[in-house]
């Protein structure tokens, strides 16, 4: 940090992403990728909304696969998450979960992050439908016996999870 100008760093980094964004928007958004990181540009500068308005229209693109709006819906609901509405966040979670729930996709750590608010907000039949769904994808994605540790603690926290 520049102690004669302290948020210089920060100031000369928002406006090169505000360049960035400028010269994407001229062209025309044609792939998921493009509404990502048009999207990610958005809430970088703390301008969420956009972010979520652009994730909007990905999210409507049909030409789009499953597992593409899957992430979509999944990404609007981390937009949600930081906005703090989170019944919100859960609900975009769960339509992402379901529309790749067919899909065989690589683990994310996200993926933990999902789980957990499902449980946050008291969503416990979400929480434990899509816990036992992503662990049982341990058959082709090892990593996600990384979740294996929700398991145990939603274990000892609730002691009523069906096997």
């Amino acid at each position: 940090m520049n102690k004669l100008f302290p948020n210089r760093e920060d100031t000369l980094g928002n406006a090169a992403l505000k360049r960035t964004l400028k010269k994407e928007l001229k062209k025309p958004i044609k792939k998921y990728e493009d509404y990502q990181f048009i999207a990610g540009i958005y809430n970088t500068l703390s301008e969420v909304e956009k972010a979520i308005q652009i994730m909007q229209e990905a999210v409507q693109n049909k030409q789009f696969s499953n597992e593409e709006l899957g992430s979509g819906y999944i990404y609007l609901g981390f937009l949600y998450t930081d906005m703090e509405e989170n019944s919100k966040a859960s609900d975009y979670f769960h339509k992402g979960l379901n529309l790749m729930s067919d899909e065989n996709f690589k683990y994310d750590g996200a993926f933990k992050e999902v789980i957990e608010l499902f449980i946050k907000n008291n969503d416990n039949e979400r929480a434990e439908f899509w816990l036992n769904n992503l662990l049982q994808r341990q058959s082709y994605d090892k990593k996600f016996k990384k979740l294996d540790v929700l398991r145990k603690e939603w274990d000892y926290a609730v002691g009523n999870w069906n096997e």
